[in-house]
């Protein structure tokens, strides 16, 4: 519970908060990039949250205050989205509404008070926990909680891809949504979660915030499922899942160079995804690490979505070279979320960690540096 926080519900509404909500940031441990064309991925829940104060409103009327911002005011009674609120809270808000109002549930108003820790814009996915705690307060409010963490997850997808005008897959919303460390298959339009055990008690995960923002990069982040759905069109399919990697060197004539390495990086990174989660099953730290290894390939070499054109300067692609010189393939780093900006994740011994914490931050500041831990929850909304 944060007291100041509490504080500051109750000196804006004038009465005092029904429920305490909190909802996750998370890191992608593999699987960069798979989602959206059918593909698996590992990702996680972490302690970097959103936390926030709510109460039930009488109107259809959501009062939002969220700590560094402006107040929003947004009437569920018109759940258009409109020029305005692109990109915008408010527009996030209504398409959820939209979402769940369409499967036949229950919205309504509520006042909410929140601040958040998790570096915006930074690929650790602050929307898809705003976007999941937005749901899940109204599945508890008005719902008896009754909506499933899948229904959840894809009402937050739905209103990034409105809103936010990207074509996201599931990865983000899933990996808050479920909470803990989860495998992820998206071959069919019901995605497979499942939770696993993370089994090295003596590594830590860092995350190292660049400095730079990949919020205004929707082109070049939508870049990369269009290359893939392109690709899988050329071989007569909609996504990569239906076809081979096979079927798709017999047809590279056909292919762009970025669809075709594209393409390829989503079927080697599928079968990444799987050693890795072999890895975890059999405590085998090394196959764990060699699997993010090349994942950071990958990307780099293929995706090619680990920095800006040329710009390498201030890039995640710099940070993970960076990150590297220090590690000396004791520990692993690999692009986090969507990529060109934004922020890596690092896997590393314990005994490490405080060393290349000192080492990172010389380069991007202290402020910038995180250790984050698994977090077991999905997003919760708890009365008080």
């Amino acid at each position: 519970m944060d007291n100041e926080l509490l504080l500051a519900f109750i000196n804006r509404y004038r009465v005092s908060p029904s429920y305490y909500a909190t909802s996750s940031g998370r890191f992608e441990i593999i699987g960069n990039h798979t989602d959206h064309n059918g593909g698996f991925c590992v990702a996680a829940s972490c302690d970097l949250a959103i936390n926030a104060y709510v109460s039930s409103r009488d109107d259809n009327i959501v009062h939002l205050y969220s700590e560094g911002y402006e107040d929003s005011k947004i009437n569920l009674s018109d759940l258009r989205i409109t020029k305005d609120e692109l990109h915008h809270s408010s527009g996030l808000i209504k398409g959820i509404g939209y979402y769940l109002k369409k499967l036949g549930y229950k919205i309504g108003g509520f006042s909410i008070v929140s601040k958040s820790n998790i570096f915006k814009g930074a690929g650790v996915s602050s929307s898809a926990a705003f976007e999941s705690l937005i749901a899940q307060i109204f599945n508890v409010l008005y719902n008896d909680d009754r909506i499933s963490a899948i229904e959840l997850a894809k009402a937050g997808q739905y209103a990034e891809n409105t809103c936010f005008l990207k074509k996201s897959g599931l990865l983000d919303q899933c990996a808050v949504c479920f909470g803990n460390v989860s495998f992820m298959d998206f071959s069919s339009s019901d995605p497979i979660v499942k939770t696993i055990d993370f089994p090295f008690d003596d590594m830590q995960f860092v995350i190292v915030n660049t400095g730079g923002s990949h919020a205004s990069m929707g082109d070049l982040y939508s870049s990369i499922p269009s290359d893939m759905k392109s690709a899988a069109k050329k071989v007569g399919k909609t996504s990569l899942c239906e076809t081979s990697l096979e079927e798709i060197e017999k047809n590279k004539a056909k292919l762009t160079e970025s669809e075709y390495n594209r393409s390829k990086h989503f079927f080697e990174e599928n079968k990444r995804v799987l050693s890795l989660v072999k890895s975890l099953q059999k405590s085998d730290k090394n196959g764990f690490l060699e699997a993010i290894r090349g994942s950071f390939i990958s990307s780099r070499d293929l995706l090619k979505n680990m920095m800006v054109g040329s710009n390498y300067e201030g890039s995640p692609l710099e940070a993970c070279d960076y990150a590297n010189k220090f590690l000396l393939y004791k520990g692993t780093c690999k692009i986090n979320g969507g990529g060109f900006a934004g922020s890596i994740i690092v896997c590393l011994p314990k005994d490490m960690v405080n060393e290349f914490v000192t080492y990172m931050a010389a380069k991007y500041g202290r402020g910038n540096i995180a250790k984050v831990n698994v977090n077991p929850n999905p997003p919760q909304v708890n009365k008080l």
